[in-house]
C-alpha cells in the first residue's frame, strides 16, 4: 500500500471558520479523487482569504522518484579488496538536503513535458569519525498526461488531441514551480554492496502570473520549493534593451 493511499484514508478535515465562501477550496482539499492527483499531504487546514499578487497554478504533476546509488562498505570482509574507500560495516545517514532543483519545457521533443533536475546533498556517518559526502542527481520528465488541470483534476488525454490541449496550455503558462517531499532515506545491504536508496515525491505545479483576491489553505506540511520561470520566448520582463526578445529601450 503506497504513503498516498494511506493518507487518502486517514480523516482529511478543512475549517472554514466564521467565512463559509471557503468551502469551494474546501471541497477541493478534502476530495480523494483531486488530493490524490494533486500530491495534498496535509490532512487538515484552516482556510482563510488573502489578497495577493500570485502565480496561479493551472496543472499539476505528481511524481514518486527513487534514487538508487552505490556507497562504500565492507560487509563481510570481501568488499574493497580491491582498493578504494574501505568503510568499517555500513554506514548511517548523517544528514540530507535538497542542493538544487530546476525544470524547462521541451521544444526539441515538439512540448509535449516538463524537464525536471534535482540534486541531494547526503552525508553518510562512518564509525564515530568518518563522514563521506555525496551528490546524488536525477534527470526525470512530467509528460503531458500525466498532468491534471487545476481545479477539475482532470488529466490530459492521452492522445493527439490532449497533446494539442497541453500545447495551447502551455503558450499560456508563464512560469512552474515544484514542491519536494522526501520520504525516506536510507542504506540497506545488497550482497556484498551497500544501496543509498532516497525516495522522494516531486509536485510539478505550472503557474501564470495573476492578481488574486483568494481564500487559500496549505494542502503540503514539511516539504521544499522551488519556483521556475520559462524564459524561452514569451517572459515578460523589463524594457531594458539588453535582449532582443523581450523589447526595446527608448531611444
Amino acid at each position: 500500500m503506497t504513503d498516498t493511499v494511506k493518507i487518502l484514508q486517514q480523516a482529511v478535515t478543512c475549517t472554514t471558520g466564521s467565512d463559509p465562501n471557503c468551502s469551494e477550496c474546501c471541497a477541493i482539499f478534502t476530495n480523494e479523487a483531486r488530493r490524490a492527483a494533486f500530491g495534498y499531504q496535509a490532512t487538515s487546514a484552516t482556510c482563510e482569504c488573502h489578497d495577493i499578487c500570485v502565480k496561479d497554478v493551472r496543472d499539476i504533476c505528481v511524481k514518486r522518484r527513487t534514487i538508487r546509488q552505490c556507497v562504500p562498505c565492507n560487509i563481510n570482509g570481501q568488499a574493497g579488496c580491491r582498493g578504494g574507500f574501505l568503510p568499517e560495516g555500513v554506514p548511517s545517514i548523517h544528514s540530507w538536503r535538497v542542493l538544487c532543483a530546476d525544470e524547462s519545457i521541451s521544444p526539441e521533443t515538439n512540448c509535449d513535458r516538463i524537464n525536471n533536475d534535482v540534486e541531494f546533498e547526503v552525508i553518510l556517518r562512518y564509525g564515530a569519525n568518518t563522514l563521506v559526502v555525496i551528490t546524488p542527481r536525477e534527470t526525470f520528465s512530467c509528460l503531458f498526461y500525466e498532468f491534471a488541470r487545476f481545479p477539475s483534476g482532470v488529466f490530459y488525454p492521452r492522445s493527439t488531441t490532449g497533446l494539442d490541449q497541453f500545447r495551447s496550455e502551455l503558450a499560456q503558462i508563464d512560469g512552474s514551480c515544484k514542491v519536494i517531499i522526501v520520504e525516506s532515506v536510507t542504506v540497506t545491504e545488497e550482497g556484498n554492496n551497500c544501496v543509498l536508496a532516497i525516495n522522494y515525491r516531486v509536485i510539478d505545479k505550472l503557474w501564470k502570473h495573476e492578481n488574486l483576491l483568494v481564500s487559500a489553505i496549505k494542502p503540503y506540511t514539511d516539504n521544499i520549493t522551488v519556483c521556475q520561470t520559462f524564459e524561452q520566448g514569451h517572459f515578460i520582463g523589463p524594457c531594458t534593451g539588453e535582449d532582443p526578445c523581450s523589447g526595446s529601450s527608448a531611444g
